[in-house]
């Protein structure tokens, strides 16, 4: 993306906000101008109070300088104001649209990233570019009108010597353009690395069991140092480039008022220029030095932000590949099937097909369980179904109607998951069973929480409902986020329902518990499950064995065990491994629906 195409975009981010800017600029207009009038000050107060004595000025001067400083401060404090108005209001909304927009895109877009690049882009990114916005543009008008204000001073007061002591100016607009060449490449680096820390640390809270269990402690802490350590050498080049720019600019204007003194003086003693004019002169001389300085540092911040920017602007520009089509229709109450025709799928152009030529038929009402090793297909095939993926070959079509012809909304409204891993939000029980059906009465809710065994539970919780479950239900046992899942499930009363290993990870009790519930949501209900545990699903109207990606057995399960096929073989060498268990704990096994595989794993 080219400079012009940045500063462009970057004025569509700033343009709503434009009734803000306004007063702002006026009010730094203002400012400049108040620069501009303290050095013009000068000549009277020297040629006129002190040479020339004379009285009236003298007593004149200080009202005027008190005005002057006072509608100073009267702008300054509105400019401040406004622009960190604008600011805050600029980061929300980037925050906003940001986070709108990555709720939009589909599962396949985030595969190959952290969350912590996610969470930095959201965060640090917006920082930087509204740091940008609010004093890159404060800075530019500001000291831009103030240079000029100062300008205008000097060739007021001499213009010969104005064109001598602006000589300078090529110098230091060259010294702004470099250091912000470097500038951009090092605030790229640093958002990079800041992102690889920010992932660091999700990573290490999101597994402490994990790292406290391997006493993985300073082996983490080595690799957090090590990440940080990148970091401060680059935030340290990057402080080198900061503190190289101003003395090279003080050098600069060393020169050039050196050079002002030796001609200017000469002129004074001849007479062509009274010693008010000159030090006048000289003042905005050095006065106006200090907006290109600034104008350096604020380059080197503009830069900073336009990196920003580019990382922001790439997620704004990524297109949903999979969304709604132009004349996409509602689709109808389901009724009949849910039909996959050569269904083929791969994660990513180049990669080995994942599914390859599904043919399967699902009819209202049934109940099917899909089977088969880690890495046969299951959790990708049921996430295809509200296309969570986009198939690659083939189509999926729910009551003849395909499925890439209807809205998603009313595609995934007439189904419900049940996952491995139970996803609960930092709310209230009420909230999370209620999710998407806020506006359900109590005892909707409470029906669907008996439903799914969890009532007694909730009511033994210190606030019952309104009890907080923490950070991804940290406060619940297994048992209990499961079964909070089931009830906000029941709540949705989709008449398609799709169980992905849902009691795998479940000790015996809670999954007795979960498995009742399950049993009630299924009820009425199209039901897809997946289990890797073959004794669960004994019960299912039809069994189908995926191996590599295909179909290679279907039927109950009593066909299958006599085809002595693939599904045969799993079930002999599952029940070899589990008969020592049964044994020791002398317990039959259950119906219901579990698996040790997680979705990860199958894909």
């Amino acid at each position: 993306m080219s400079n012009a195409q940045l500063f462009k975009r970057f004025g569509l981010l700033v343009w709503p906000y434009r009734w803000y800017l306004l007063p702002a600029v006026v009010c730094m207009l203002v400012l400049a101008a108040s620069e501009g009038a303290m050095a013009y000050l000068v000549k009277p107060i020297l040629d006129k109070v002190f040479i020339e004595q004379n009285r009236a000025m003298y007593l004149s001067m200080p009202l005027i300088v008190i005005l002057v400083f006072f509608v100073r401060g009267v702008a300054n404090f509105f400019e401040s104001y406004l622009m960190q108005l604008i600011g805050h209001k600029l980061a929300r909304g980037i925050q906003v649209r940001l986070y709108g927009h990555l709720l939009t895109l589909e599962l396949g877009y985030f595969l190959p990233y952290t969350t912590g690049s996610f969470i930095s882009r959201i965060i640090n990114d917006t920082f930087q570019l509204k740091a940008a916005a609010t004093n890159v543009l404060t800075g530019i008008v500001n000291e831009g009108f103030t240079l000029i204000a100062l300008v205008i001073v000097l060739f007021v007061q001499d213009w010969e010597l104005a064109l001598m002591a602006l000589i300078g100016l090529p110098a230091s607009a060259y010294l702004i353009y470099l250091f912000g060449r470097r500038m951009r490449r090092l605030s790229r680096r640093s958002q990079e690395m800041s992102e690889q820390v920010v992932t660091h640390l999700e990573e290490t809270f999101s597994g402490l069991r994990v790292i406290k269990s391997f006493t993985m402690e300073k082996f983490e802490q080595a690799g957090f140092r090590h990440l940080t350590k990148k970091l401060l050498r680059n935030y340290l080049r990057t402080s080198v480039v900061n503190a190289l720019s101003k003395p090279l600019i003080n050098l600069i204007t060393g020169v050039v008022v050196s050079g002002v003194i030796l001609f200017g003086g000469d002129r004074v003693m001849d007479g062509q220029m009274t010693t008010g004019a000159f030090f006048s002169f000289l003042t905005a001389l050095v006065m106006a030095y200090a907006p290109v300085r600034a104008l350096i540092t604020l380059n080197n911040t503009l830069q900073q932000g336009l990196a920003a920017a580019i990382r922001i602007f790439e997620v704004l520009d990524t297109k949903p590949r999979i969304a709604d089509a132009p004349e996409a229709r509602e689709l109808p109450p389901f009724s009949r099937e849910i039909r996959l025709e050569g269904v083929s799928f791969r994660y990513a152009p180049g990669l080995p097909e994942v599914l390859q030529g599904i043919d399967l038929v699902i009819r209202a009402g049934e109940r099917v369980a899909l089977v088969g090793r880690s890495g046969s297909g299951k959790t990708t095939l049921v996430n295809l179904i509200p296309r969570f993926f986009e198939v690659t070959g083939g189509s999926i079509r729910i009551d003849g109607v395909d499925i890439r012809q209807v809205r998603m909304k009313s595609l995934r409204r007439q189904m419900a998951m049940v996952t491995q891993e139970t996803i609960l939000f930092n709310d209230s029980v009420q909230n999370n069973i209620a999710y998407g059906w806020s506006r359900e009465p109590q005892e909707v809710i409470e029906r669907a929480a008996g439903a799914a065994q969890a009532l007694d539970f909730i009511r033994e919780l210190p606030e019952g409902f309104a009890t907080r479950v923490g950070d991804r239900g940290i406060r619940l046992s297994g048992g209990q986020r499961q079964r909070l899942s089931i009830a906000r499930s029941l709540l949705k009363d989709a008449p398609i329902l799709i169980l992905d290993e849902a009691t795998s990870s479940l000790d015996s009790e809670s999954e007795l518990a979960v498995q009742q519930a399950l049993d009630a949501l299924m009820v009425g209900r199209t039901s897809l499950v997946i289990a890797h545990r073959l004794s669960t699903i004994r019960g299912a109207d039809r069994i189908v064995v995926l191996k590599e990606g295909r179909i290679v057995e279907e039927g109950d399960h009593e066909t299958l065990m006599a085809k002595k096929g693939e599904y045969s073989r799993l079930y002999s060498i599952q029940f070899r491994e589990q008969a020592p268990a049964r044994e020791r704990i002398a317990e039959p096994p259950r119906e219901g629906v579990g698996s040790r595989v997680s979705e990860g794993e199958d894909r």
